[in-house]
């Protein structure tokens, strides 16, 4: 879902609140803000990925995904100590050995979490034309964060700190490509039914949900779900929203 600088700035404040309150929860020294933050940005590019309205508003959205994404990374972290401490190794001694096994394959991180790529990282990993072309057209920069960041699957923390950027900036350079790789969406006028341009048409004129079932002649939980899906095909806030989405694409006139 791509989101203007401001409010993606405004998100991030967000995710930074969110990891300052789980900081606080936390015994003292136990992990850096900085990690929760990164693992909480981490959280936010997905939330952003795979949002649509029928999920609810954005924020509470954002909150759940980046707590979770934080959460996890203290799991993994623990996982890691109580091993240390199970085969009697020095907890500075395993923070090396993590160190080493960046270099290459991230296990801990894929049994943790085993999510997919986006299409987005799969295009990078296979170094498409397409995908070449639009890395040729940055600043060598963000070319050579993005390569470490897809390609060589750097965490966020060390590439920020090898660059001198916090890690809030990384994730903006990182999210504008994503948006540059996303295909075109189809019209969303397309994907809407003539029996859902019916409903569209009822609720523009100020029907309720219980009048367009009788005007259509369909049973009213029919006519719930029809004004879901209107308003998650077109990403509104609620149905008057859609109305107003429907009249500026030309929907309704």
């Amino acid at each position: 879902m791509p989101v203007a600088q401001p409010e993606l700035e405004q998100l991030m404040d967000v995710v930074r609140d969110v990891a300052g309150a789980l900081a606080g929860r936390l015994r003292p020294g136990f992990v850096d803000l900085e990690e929760l933050e990164a693992d909480g940005f981490e959280g936010l590019v997905k939330a952003l990925d795979d949002y649509d309205s029928a999920k609810g508003p954005l924020t509470p959205y954002v909150v759940v995904r980046s707590r979770g994404a934080m959460i996890d990374g203290l799991r993994r972290k623990t996982m890691t100590s109580r091993r240390a401490r199970a085969a009697g190794i020095a907890e500075p001694e395993v923070l090396s050995l993590e160190h080493e096994v960046d270099e290459g394959v991230r296990l801990m991180d894929v049994i943790v979490d085993p999510t997919s790529p986006t299409p987005e990282e799969a295009s990078l990993s296979t170094a498409a034309p397409a995908v070449r072309s639009e890395l040729a057209s940055l600043p060598k920069r963000h070319q050579r964060i993005l390569v470490l960041r897809f390609l060589h699957d750097r965490p966020r923390t060390e590439i920020a700190a090898a660059e001198g950027i916090p890690v809030s900036r990384l994730v903006l350079i990182e999210k504008r490509f994503r948006d540059r790789l996303r295909p075109p969406r189809p019209a969303d006028t397309d994907q809407l039914t003539e029996k859902e341009l019916a409903v569209l048409r009822l609720a523009a004129e100020g029907a309720s949900a219980a009048e367009t079932a009788k005007s259509v002649r369909r049973r009213l939980e029919t006519v719930k779900s029809q004004r879901c899906r209107i308003i998650a095909k077109l990403r509104a806030r609620n149905m008057m929203n859609a109305v107003a989405i429907s009249y500026q694409r030309g929907l309704l006139r």
